[in-house]
């Protein structure tokens, strides 16, 4: 009886989450500014990705060019590969400029000497940000500027996981993925921000300067992306964040799951530099997938404990709602289906990365 009243509170509990997250989510999605558009410059990082820059930069010939001026910075960050060759053929096309960087940056480590070369050498305001793995649908730039008003000073952009061909492992990322993006989106209209996506956002050069750049966090190898939209909120006017297809990059992870471990145990890693509410609710949900585990082996083992359906069924259901909102918006309906196996995988995977995440040793190029 107790563990039922403590599981039904903590239901209860990660049920008002689950509608914070909700009521966040549809005030954070970003209207159409109607405004003149702002000149926008392009960063994006490599790093011996010359099997990628192909693809990329394809993608940026099928752009649809807006009446606003705009540029594209490369970054070629210390590659041993191809990329030089492949990125020297494109420099100056298509506004295409490609920076070569060899040294090192003060402070900085990683990715991040990468973003602050090209920062450094952009010449407009409006920044926006993806990487060498990535595709870019044609309405991208337009997107961008159509949603970045006068008073916006960042915007989050979906991206879907893909490889050479979709299979069920994908599409379980990717439902997994919509989560996080859910949380992300929730914690900017709150100005909370939880988590942001370095692949597909944009923010103002200015605003970056006045958080202090990467300043605390240079020293990292990761946190690009939501280490370093916590440190600029407090500067930040409006944040918004845009689900439509026009704006999702596809980004292609191949097939290495020794990579994609990696990339889970360095993101849970970062644990003790998020903020206290980060801290407190991942806590929360560790603890609550910890006990939801426990009533679902009470239920199957155990007689009589039938009054433990209740909160799961009420967590499902807010779950699902939750999820199949949200797909909606991303025009990934379909995945919707994918929750019935993700209401036993996530929470696994959710408390084995927090535990893996805390002890580090993880490896990135």
């Amino acid at each position: 009886m107790v563990f039922f009243l403590v599981f039904t509170i903590f239901t209860c509990l990660y049920i008002l989450f689950l509608l914070w997250i909700y009521i966040g989510l549809k005030g954070s999605i970003a209207p159409l500014s109607g405004s003149a558009p702002e000149p926008v410059s392009i960063i994006i990082p490599a790093r011996n990705e010359a099997h990628n820059l192909p693809r990329l930069l394809s993608s940026i010939t099928l752009l649809e060019v807006p009446p606003a001026d705009y540029e594209i910075i490369i970054v070629n960050d210390h590659s041993t590969d191809d990329s030089a060759e492949i990125l020297a053929s494109w420099d100056g096309t298509y506004k295409i400029k490609v920076i070569e960087f060899t040294g090192e940056i003060p402070g900085l480590v990683g990715k991040k000497a990468a973003i602050q070369m090209g920062i450094d050498q952009a010449q407009y305001d409006v920044l926006a940000f993806t990487d060498a793995d990535c595709q870019l649908p044609p309405a991208w730039l337009k997107e961008i500027q159509s949603n970045f008003s006068p008073d916006t000073d960042y915007l989050l952009g979906y991206s879907l996981i893909k490889r050479d061909e979709e299979d069920i492992d994908i599409r379980q990322v990717n439902f997994e993925r919509s989560v996080y993006y859910a949380l992300a989106a929730a914690g900017m209209n709150f100005r909370t921000p939880f988590t942001s996506s370095a692949c597909n956002m944009v923010y103002r050069k200015s605003v970056f300067r006045k958080a202090g750049g990467f300043g605390t966090i240079g020293h990292l190898l990761s946190g690009d992306d939501d280490l370093l939209l916590m440190k600029m909120m407090p500067y930040i006017r409006r944040a918004k964040y845009n689900p439509r297809p026009l704006m999702q990059v596809i980004s292609y992870s191949g097939r290495d799951r020794v990579k994609t471990h990696n990339t889970n145990i360095r993101r849970a890693s970062k644990f003790r530099y998020h903020p206290w509410y980060v801290k407190l609710a991942s806590v929360f949900i560790f603890i609550y997938f910890t006990m939801f585990y426990w009533a679902l082996s009470k239920i199957l083992l155990l007689p009589g404990q039938y009054m433990l359906f209740l909160p799961v069924i009420l967590k499902t259901v807010a779950e699902l709602l939750l999820c199949l909102k949200h797909l909606k918006m991303l025009h990934l309906s379909r995945l919707g289906i994918l929750y019935f196996s993700q209401i036993l995988l996530f929470p696994a995977q959710f408390i084995f990365y927090a535990i893996r995440g805390s002890l580090g040793k993880y490896s990135w190029k």
